[in-house]
């Protein structure tokens, strides 16, 4: 059961994922940048969302090569001239609110001989490889790591397992996640040197794998928020 102090962020998640889910059935060639931006953040507003939590944005879509784009949010802005193509990858990061609650999904689609895939079941291989290394970051976090371990620790375990998998780190800070917090600039990142455990810090997390294979157009992200109970972390 979902701490009482987190079901606001679990609806706010719910918002995102309710959008993105819709977002996939209509995705098609030509749709731009902007377009999904827009529906993106129409959709989530009347879906109960309220003012978007990261910079003022509801989403931060990059699709092609500009997926491998890592920039902050205050430097962002969605491109009516970038298009879907015939074959090609569309990253969305959600940055929703429920009664101030933060939500933080984003989920990577694909684009196969000009059509939406349906979700999470890329049949290119290089697609299946993106994906299949998302999702087994996420699992090494719930099933391996525990909430006592350092941020620090955290980032060791998952960096290894990305460059085992053959991908790098595309985060122009170089982190993989941070913590949920009230006030932006109270988040605490999953990050190289940051010692204090996510128990003692005691705030729900994202995990966020941006990655790519080196000399690739294409990038991939997948994010959800995590709490923990006892020694496990939930995916909320």
């Amino acid at each position: 059961m979902v701490p009482v102090y987190l079901e606001d962020s679990q609806k706010a998640q719910q918002i995102a994922r309710e959008t993105l889910n819709e977002l996939n059935a209509i995705l098609h060639v030509g749709m731009s940048e902007k377009e999904i931006y827009d529906f993106v953040c129409t959709r989530m507003k009347e879906k109960g969302s309220g003012d978007f939590w990261y910079h003022g944005l509801g989403a931060m879509v990059l699709l092609g090569d500009r997926g491998r784009l890592s920039i902050s949010g205050k430097d962002y802005s969605p491109d009516e001239n970038n298009r879907i193509s015939e074959r090609d990858v569309v990253t969305v990061d959600c940055s929703p609110t429920f009664n101030g609650a933060w939500g933080d999904y984003a989920r990577t689609f694909f684009i196969e001989n000009g059509q939406g895939v349906p979700k999470d079941s890329p049949q290119d291989p290089e697609f299946v490889r993106g994906l299949e290394a998302e999702l087994h970051l996420h699992r090494v976090l719930t099933e391996e790591l525990n909430p006592d371990m350092t941020y620090h620790e955290i980032f060791r375990r998952l960096t290894d397992e990305i460059q085992a998998l053959g991908f790098e780190n595309l985060d122009f800070h170089g982190n993989l996640g941070h913590s949920i917090e009230e006030d932006e600039k109270d988040r605490i990142c999953i990050e190289e040197n940051n010692y204090e455990s996510v128990r003692k810090h005691g705030k729900p997390i994202t995990l966020e794998p941006h990655i790519a294979l080196p000399g690739s157009s294409f990038a991939y992200k997948r994010e959800n928020i995590y709490y923990f109970v006892e020694e496990w972390f939930v995916c909320l």
